[in-house]
């Protein structure tokens, strides 16, 4: 088997619908090639607000006169889309910029309880867009607030020009039987100001999905997911988690949704209303059909006590793990749970003796260890791995044997970070990860992190770093963007984005106002 010329597309939240966080395409990039001397910044492109959500690149695209360019796309939360040329250093201007409307300027009373803070400056897009590269659309989610009130809105955008196509936008809306939180009448209406679309959205099915949660638990909401054709914007199902209570959002850290090979959707809801009977599903695992009726659920037995102590299982996205039918997921417990699809197993009262496998990540010592974002995966001699960075914890990997997980870390880090705290990653979030490599090569394999630099970002902006490790060593240390600040400096974390990485470049997203972009030097 030969690899396909050129590099491959980033056209979805960590890199496709199983999740992984993983480009096995890269030749350019190895523990030979990245060091200080050797790898650094390269340019830097200035766009319009704060980025939550990551770049996405497409390779060779014929743009309007005929000129290809790889292009890398970045999101703002002024309602923006940026496309810019991916590798020329002079080429500064935007191939084009979108405006998707009027963003919502914070603090707003309508939005999130008094003092909220994880956001701040604006809300627009929030979540990762997605592409569908045979049919050169973006979809992507604008929030705003106009003269009428707030708003969802699904754009498609024609990736070469940034204009809007196939009909749209559409206004996100429905209303749904329910009796929980904020229903009359046995309705619930879906109400934008109350709930955040952070979730990266999902292409799948021939369907575009969409996941909501909440602005800091500020009620009444639900979680939320809606399908759209990605063919003409119809409508083509709403799914409510907890319709007769409440709460529930699809958080993931701002990760989609995963998809398995029928086309079945997997999603982590936070805490929220939980019924043994599946019909309330706060602080779940859930697999949807693509028609999003409920095909199969999990919820740990502690279900109670995660909603009581505001321990989200859903502050995590699921990983379905390549060549398996298995899925890992993880929230603020920092307890990995380990599923076979097929059978999620339900709630077992006393224990999830059900389940493949449960266990903590980091043993309980009195800190905060949340895992955010998700796990990545990949492949080698050495492996199947999967790759974590909970907060106030070291990055590690956990080895595959027989269908589970080796309990024992198979590498961690030995990061520090500037005040002696354990594992490089102060606080929350912790880090969030993409893995590079070419195969299943042991020598070109890289993990990749960005993470605040020495600040908690829990309802603050703060300084960020990004790191590279060799991935079948986590020792081992290559590079971060302070070894040479003056060159390299990433400035200003952008919380829960992985770094994209293709092509021998890193594409970072900023709360600075700016794509960084790393690579090869000279």
């Amino acid at each position: 088997m030969t690899d396909p010329p050129g590099p491959p597309p980033v056209t979805t939240q960590h890199n496709d619908n199983r999740r992984t966080g993983a480009n096995l395409l890269e030749t350019a990039l190895s523990p030979a090639t990245v060091g200080p001397r050797t790898f650094g910044l390269l340019f830097s492109r200035p766009v319009d607000g704060q980025v939550y959500a990551q770049p996405l690149y497409l390779p060779g695209l014929e743009l309007p006169g005929r000129t290809v360019r790889n292009v890398v796309y970045v999101a703002t939360m002024h309602n923006s889309v940026h496309a810019f040329d991916a590798d020329d250093p002079a080429a500064q201007a935007p191939l084009w910029r979108a405006s998707l409307g009027p963003s919502a300027p914070l603090p707003d009373p309508d939005i999130g309880p008094r003092g909220y803070g994880d956001i701040t400056a604006e809300v627009g897009i929030v979540s990762t867009p997605v592409i569908d590269a045979e049919r050169r659309v973006m979809y992507v989610v604008a929030f705003t607030k106009e003269s009428d009130g707030h708003h969802h809105t699904l754009h498609a955008l024609d990736v070469r020009t940034g204009r809007e196509v196939l009909g749209g936008p559409v206004r996100i809306a429905a209303t749904v039987p329910g009796t929980g939180d904020g229903s009359v009448d046995g309705r619930l209406v879906f109400t934008s100001h109350r709930q955040l679309q952070r979730a990266a959205l999902t292409l799948a099915n021939g369907r575009v999905y969409v996941a909501f949660a909440s602005y800091g638990d500020k009620s009444p909401y639900h979680g939320w997911v809606f399908g759209y054709d990605a063919t003409t914007l119809r409508r083509t199902g709403v799914y409510v988690t907890t319709p007769g209570t409440g709460l529930g959002g699809i958080w993931q850290a701002g990760q989609g949704p995963a998809v398995d090979d029928a086309g079945d959707l997997y999603l982590i809801t936070g805490n929220g209303g939980f019924r043994e009977d599946g019909s309330e599903l706060g602080d779940c695992i859930v697999r949807l059909r693509p028609d999003l009726t409920v095909a199969d659920w999990f919820s740990p037995f502690d279900n109670a006590a995660l909603d009581a102590a505001d321990l989200d299982l859903g502050s995590a996205g699921p990983l379905l793990v390549p060549g398996t039918r298995l899925l890992l997921g993880g929230g603020k417990t920092s307890k990995f749970y380990l599923l076979d699809t097929r059978s999620l197993g339900h709630f077992h009262a006393g224990s999830d003796s059900q389940i493949v496998q449960s266990f903590p990540v980091v043993p309980p010592d009195g800190n905060r260890h949340h895992i955010h974002g998700g796990a990545v995966h990949w492949t080698f001699p050495g492996g199947p791995w999967v790759y974590v960075w909970p907060e106030n914890a070291f990055l590690r990997a956990y080895r595959f044997t027989g269908g589970k997980l080796v309990t024992t870390p198979a590498s961690v880090s030995t990061t520090t970070d500037p005040t002696g705290v354990p594992g490089g990653s102060p606080g929350m979030p912790g880090g969030f990860l993409s893995v590079s490599a070419h195969g299943s090569d042991a020598e070109s394999g890289l993990l990749w992190a960005c993470h605040p630099w020495k600040a908690d970002a829990n309802q603050a902006v703060v300084e960020g770093v990004v790191r590279v490790y060799r991935a079948s060593d986590l020792t081992q240390e290559l590079w971060n963007s302070r070894m040479e600040a003056a060159r390299d400096d990433v400035g200003l974390f952008a919380k829960f984005v992985p770094p994209t990485v293709v092509n021998g470049k890193v594409y970072v997203a900023t709360f600075s106002g700016a794509l960084r972009v790393y690579g090869l030097l000279g």
